[in-house]
């Protein structure tokens, strides 16, 4: 059953004006990495993405009420909006949206909620449709910057999701604080993530000083999914034996999104000095070793705009380069795009 929660504080005021002011920090020096971004001349329109879970209910009130007193302030209140996504999946959905409708009134932060029409895509998870539906919703025009709630829990969990997929430096990079996101090419917005420095106890201390009252989803319980899983049954054991690894991976993840943006420099060096008018030097290619010359596959198929594709399909492709000559007909098909090999040239048809 969901339920909701007011928590009175358990906290001293020492110790909740200490949570206080370190997240309000981190949030402002995370808005300062943003702003710069920003181009518009106006204040910047920020939406908040509030569910009314915990994460959520904190982010909302430190930009709302906390933040803006500062020495160095974001935007006042009046930049501000929320917006509820209602996905219909629990039978509770609706006292969801009147319980966020009520704490923007009582913040000053102009609510609105949107229904999400949530299908099940071919090979796709319930949970992932309505992950997909959701950011359409949260994308659409209106804002500069989409606030997020995912914090330093979410992040390590994040981390090992994509561990036990064998993905690679940017999937174990996990989320990135800030990032350009776009809805069909139409809406240039800033996906913000201001608490990934924050972890969950710290939400929950400051939001029992706080006194604030939020949503417990009764959908957080369900083991069967996998994020659950590993919050509920994996992590405890881990912090069990290893301290603070909430921590230790989020700080993988930074670690790793390096490596990412350094692979990322590596492949658009070779990426320049291998193309023709828009075509690869099939020679050049050749001439990099394996490793380096997926690098700048992976990196040329990104600047087409497709999928990224498995290591199984681009080493499929690695290897039939080298195999293939002036003489041989190469043909990749990937994402509704075909690669071809046209004498001494690797192009997209």
């Amino acid at each position: 059953m969901a339920s909701l929660r007011n928590n009175l504080s358990d906290l001293s005021a020492d110790a909740g004006a200490l949570v206080t002011d370190r997240l309000a920090r981190r949030v402002r020096a995370s808005w300062e990495v943003v702003q710069p971004q920003i181009n518009v001349a106006r204040a910047a329109r920020i939406r908040v993405a509030y569910s009314g879970g915990l994460d959520s209910t904190v982010l909302l009130h430190v930009l709302a009420v906390v933040v803006p007193g500062g020495a160095r302030p974001l935007p006042s209140a009046g930049t501000l909006s929320a917006l509820h996504v209602h996905h219909g999946l629990s039978p509770h959905a609706d006292v969801w949206v009147r319980h966020c409708r009520a704490q923007c009134r009582a913040l000053g932060v102009p609510f609105s909620a949107r229904r999400a029409v949530v299908g099940r895509a071919p090979r796709t998870s319930l949970e992932e449709e309505a992950r997909r539906v959701r950011y359409q919703l949260l994308l659409a025009p209106g804002a500069d910057v989409v606030a997020l709630a995912h914090h330093a829990d979410d992040q390590a969990e994040t981390v090992l999701l994509q561990l036990l997929r064998g993905a690679g430096p940017k999937g174990l990079a996990a989320m990135p604080s800030l990032r350009t996101a776009s809805t069909k090419g139409l809406c240039r917005t800033l996906l913000w993530r201001p608490l990934l420095q924050c972890t969950r106890s710290e939400l929950e201390a400051y939001a029992r000083f706080h006194q604030l009252a939020w949503i417990e989803d009764e959908s957080n319980l369900d083991l069967r999914i996998r994020r659950n899983f590993l919050r509920t049954e994996v992590m405890p054991v881990l912090a069990r034996g290893f301290g603070q690894p909430v921590l230790a991976l989020a700080r993988t993840a930074r670690h790793l999104a390096a490596a990412a943006r350094l692979a990322d420099a590596l492949g658009d060096i070779d990426l320049a000095d291998a193309q023709r008018a828009g075509a690869l030097d099939v020679a050049m290619l050749k001439a990099l070793d394996d490793v380096r010359l997926a690098n700048l596959l992976r990196r040329w198929i990104e600047r087409q705009q497709l999928r990224a594709p498995s290591e199984a399909r681009l080493h499929a492709l690695v290897r039939a380069l080298r195999q293939s000559s002036n003489d041989t007909r190469l043909t990749w098909e990937h994402d509704g795009r075909t690669v071809l090999r046209k004498k001494s040239l690797l192009v997209f048809a």
